[in-house]
């Protein structure tokens, strides 16, 4: 069995790895931790009004937005082919650095069971109806079908962790880049804002407590430093160097049939 194990994890790249584990996790193949409550506590006891910030748009925004930047940036310091696949290798660093991130969050939801500000409103455990005040139930079953595997997936957050990671890697790119574009301070503080204003925002909805939102911002900084420094070089331009070495080797190429 674990030479099967070896010879399959040996066929497999990077992305199937992290891929693989992401989806053990959300079909919950494995039998994930449960955090437990007290009873009657404040602060699980607020009511779902739903999210400011939705799946569908975070995506929309933490996917596009970056290409869309390097894509600009790279054009306007390159005007060449080379400019466009400058952009696209990084991006590539980018994805698998999401894929990681999510991966990371959701591992830690699954493996903690930490319920959410909306706990009692949206699980209705049969627990809290007969506990004493004060009392710390330990184990406990959702009577709400629909947010059975949901309530109890607070720490960390996705939203703030997944909304810093996109921001804070353009930020840092345009640094690095050292553009010469008029609007890039404006970009950077932009990113910034709507990075946090995503982030307040799940404590507003109470989707999360605090320390779920902290905890979200101290994982994309581990997976960032991963992604900007090993995956992307620190964003030295790869396919420039690529091209100079390519040159040089053609003009040495010349050079040795002159000279025959």
């Amino acid at each position: 069995m674990l030479n099967k194990f070896k010879y399959f994890w040996g066929k497999t790249n990077r992305w199937h790895r992290v891929f693989l584990i992401f989806l053990i996790i959300e079909l919950r193949i494995l039998p994930g931790g449960k955090y437990g409550f007290k009873c009657n506590d404040p602060a699980l006891s607020h009511t779902f009004t739903g999210d400011t910030v939705s799946w569908k748009l975070l995506l929309l925004i933490t996917l596009t937005l970056p290409l869309i930047v390097m894509f600009i940036v790279e054009k306007t310091q390159e005007n060449s082919e080379s400019a466009k696949q400058q952009a696209l290798y990084w991006y590539k660093e980018y994805l698998f650095g999401f894929l990681l991130n999510l991966t990371s969050v959701q591992f830690i939801k699954f493996l903690v069971g930490s319920p959410r500000p909306h706990f009692f409103d949206t699980c209705r455990p049969v627990e809290a109806e007969t506990c004493t005040e004060s009392q710390y139930i330990y184990s406990y079953q959702c009577t709400n079908p629909a947010w059975i595997n949901q309530s109890d997936t607070s720490f960390p957050s996705g939203h703030s962790s997944l909304a810093f990671h996109s921001a804070l890697f353009i930020v840092y790119y345009l640094y690095q880049r050292k553009t010469l574009c008029k609007n890039t301070l404006v970009t950077q503080s932009l990113c910034v804002l709507l990075s946090g204003y995503c982030a307040v925002s799940r404590l507003s909805d109470h989707r999360h407590h605090w320390w779920d939102v902290v905890a979200g911002f101290v994982i994309a900084i581990v997976v960032l430093i991963y992604t900007i420094f090993h995956l992307c070089g620190n964003f030295k331009c790869v396919m420039s160097n690529k091209k100079q070495t390519l040159e040089r080797n053609e003009h040495s190429e010349c050079t040795i049939e002159g000279a025959t």
